[in-house]
């Protein structure tokens, strides 16, 4: 996925789920060049924070405007 992205004008961040995340694959899926990895099941608090880091780090490195989607404070109950 990543290298399908690599060519792209402003590549998205690239975050692995799995049911077996461990050690070993983080430290692979960062190594490969994704952001991070979420264990599954999905914790909902763990979720909202690690997608709202990779928009924001998304945001900040092409420089592009920083306001929050609506549905996002929905869906992390603020």
């Amino acid at each position: 996925m990543l290298e399908q992205t690599e060519s792209l004008p402003n590549p998205p961040v690239l975050i692995v789920t799995s049911r077996l995340a461990d050690a070993r694959l983080w430290g692979e899926a960062l190594n490969r060049g994704a952001y991070d990895v979420l264990a599954k099941p999905f914790d909902r608090a763990e979720v909202v924070r690690v997608i709202s880091l990779a928009w924001l780090h998304s945001h900040v490195r092409y420089q592009l405007p920083a306001e929050v989607p609506k549905a996002w404070n929905a869906a992390s109950g603020l």
